[in-house]
């Protein structure tokens, strides 16, 4: 036989078994019942508990004192609520913006105010 045509038949062969194993092996890693762990709980009960929770505060109003603006806005702010994002803390978000103006810091492009 010629050497083109058993690399042919070897290819095919190889196609044939990587079908198979996509077409019958696949589905079942997927949908096996062990692949979530006991006691694991579901996207949909998370939702149900920020729900029935009354959601997540956003308004500046609801945060604790001490994530509020406040009038000197400094690096200090920065530090202190560097876990805290500038989208719900008030008090990162004014030093933020109060450092992004005066030079000290250069906020990323895609930064919006």
């Amino acid at each position: 036989m010629p050497v083109g045509t058993i690399a042919l038949i070897v290819t095919a062969a190889a196609i044939l078994a990587l079908w198979c194993g996509i077409r019958f092996g696949l589905p079942y890693l997927i949908d096996r019942d062990d692949a979530i762990p006991d006691g694991a709980v579901s996207s949909a009960d998370i939702l149900d508990r920020v729900t029935a929770e009354g959601g997540l505060r956003t308004d500046s109003w609801q945060l604790e004192p001490s994530h509020r603006a406040p009038s000197q806005p400094s690096n200090a702010e920065i530090r202190r609520h560097r876990e805290c994002g500038t989208d719900i803390c008030s008090a990162k978000y004014a030093a933020f913006w109060t450092l992004a103006d005066s030079g000290q810091i250069v906020p990323d492009a895609r930064v919006l105010r």
